[in-house]
């Protein structure tokens, strides 16, 4: 086996198991081509080989991988093995690298037999035709197909194939995922060892001058995911540690939000947070419906929470027997999230404005819009020196556990435009309609801040302070 200890980052070495598809996705700098081409040269030289290299428009070899290869068989001394011209490569154990486009080479394509690796580069741009086109094509025994790419479109024919199906596990597993069939690795420039300084000075002054687009180039996120995101990605990065930024304690209410999934690939979660911040944050896929609430019970006894707050819809329903049943094991109130009642208080003014069931559509709109409304006032205190009643922001602690995940659910959590001027959040089965995962963790911290009042008769002109006096 090729050894890959040495001059290949550790995420590749991945690629090395068998499997029908080899993914790699991710932002700038991040090694994925380069990492690629190595490998595909030294296991090449290993045994006869034809890799078909491959995109979805080729005009002119120029416009493919083959100076990449060139460039990498000088660097790595092996000129003598292989014999470079400009329409192939060829090593002298009969291995062959060939180049072709797929969108103009239909008929080409088709007729190609024995390729043992298809290598896809710049795949964001293969249409779904192209890779119908394809797959089938590459049917030697134990052929590869390997799918590099930088996500554009979360929408994109080859995102919504290789990369959202496991979006899940890939952000709870360190952006690794795998099964019989597929390896998939999410790899950014903090997984290339060898990270230019030039380019790590770039990164840097786009990370300053345009947080969105830093989002996009060099951590590999998805340009649609943030186009009509109700929180913004800079409001969630202003909120972490934001109680040691700004200097206050978590004190008051300790709430619990539990998720329990709505079942299939979706997680268990749950989010506590003492006042406004926010100290655990933890997802998993194990266990039933049972062992997921016991476990959600046993977090909230170890944590001495105040309220537990589950979604009691759907799956939800099904915990409410056994949530009855462990009502008596801890000092907390337990109260169910139903996401599709009415607002809170629906008389009651939202900022001095229009009444909240005018402003709403649904309980999960008001709750994630004041959820909204904590990292705003949190960025705006944090960015820009405004003072803010610290009951009124956020706190991401940095010790959450499963803090990545978290980060990125928030940022990707959308509003749903109708016809009339409510306030509407996407469902998870809108989310799941674009390719992405159900966004347990925001949910269970949004079911966080929305425990009801210490005093179930304590009135207020504020939904947001009732909630959380």
């Amino acid at each position: 086996m090729l050894d890959v200890s040495h001059n290949f980052p550790p995420k590749t070495k991945a690629l090395l198991e068998p499997k029908r598809y080899k993914v790699l996705f991710g932002g700038r700098g991040s090694g994925k081509s380069h990492s690629v081409a190595r490998m595909l040269v030294v296991l090449a030289s290993t045994k006869p080989m034809r890799i078909l290299c491959t995109r979805e428009l080729q005009m002119s070899i120029r416009e493919s991988v083959h100076k990449l290869l060139s460039t990498i068989i000088t660097s790595i001394g092996m000129d003598d093995f292989y014999h470079v011209e400009q329409s192939g490569i060829y090593g002298a154990n009969g291995s062959q690298f060939i180049f072709e486009g797929l969108k103009n080479n239909t008929t080409k394509i088709k007729s190609m037999e024995n390729i043992s690796i298809c290598w896809c580069e710049e795949s964001e741009a293969i249409s779904e035709s192209s890779w119908d086109l394809l797959i089938p094509t590459i049917r030697a025994q134990g052929s590869e197909i390997w799918v590099v790419f930088n996500p554009s479109d979360e929408m994109d024919n080859t995102y919504q194939r290789f990369v959202a199906p496991y979006l899940g596990e890939l952000e709870a597993n360190d952006g690794v995922y795998e099964n019989k069939d597929i390896t998939v690795i999410q790899m950014n420039h903090v997984d290339n060892p060898w990270f230019p300084e030039e380019l790590k000075k770039e990164m840097e002054r786009c990370k300053v001058q345009d947080y969105k687009k830093y989002l996009h180039i060099w951590e590999g996120e998805c340009i649609a995911d943030y186009d009509d995101s109700i929180i913004d990605p800079l409001w969630v990065r202003a909120a972490i540690d934001a109680h040691i930024k700004l200097g206050f304690k978590p004190q008051g209410v300790k709430s619990l939000g539990y998720d329990p999934a709505d079942g299939g690939r979706d997680s268990k979660a749950i989010c506590v947070r003492h006042g406004s911040v926010v100290t655990h944050g933890k997802q998993w896929m194990t266990g039933d419906i049972t062992t997921g609430t016991n476990r959600a019970f046993e977090i909230a006894e170890e944590l001495k929470v105040t309220d537990i707050v589950y979604d009691q819809i759907g799956v939800g329903t099904a915990v409410k027997d056994y949530v009855n049943r462990l009502q008596g094991r801890g000092q907390f109130t337990v109260t169910g999230f139903n996401a599709s009642s009415s607002p809170e208080k629906p008389e009651h003014k939202y900022m001095g404005d229009r009444p909240n069931d005018e402003v709403f559509r649904n309980r999960r709109a008001q709750a994630f819009w004041h959820l909204r409304d904590r990292f705003f006032n949190t960025y705006r205190a944090i960015e820009h020196g405004e003072y803010s009643d610290p009951d009124t922001l956020i706190s991401l602690s940095s010790e959450i556990e499963d803090l990545k995940v978290l980060i990125s659910e928030l940022s990707r959590i959308q509003r749903k435009r109708n016809n009339n001027t409510q306030i509407q959040i996407e469902s998870k089965d809108d989310m799941k309609r674009r390719g992405m995962p159900s966004p347990g963790l925001a949910d269970s911290l949004m079911y966080a801040f929305a425990n009801p009042p210490i005093n179930p008769h304590q009135e207020s002109d504020d939904w947001s302070v009732a909630i959380n006096a």
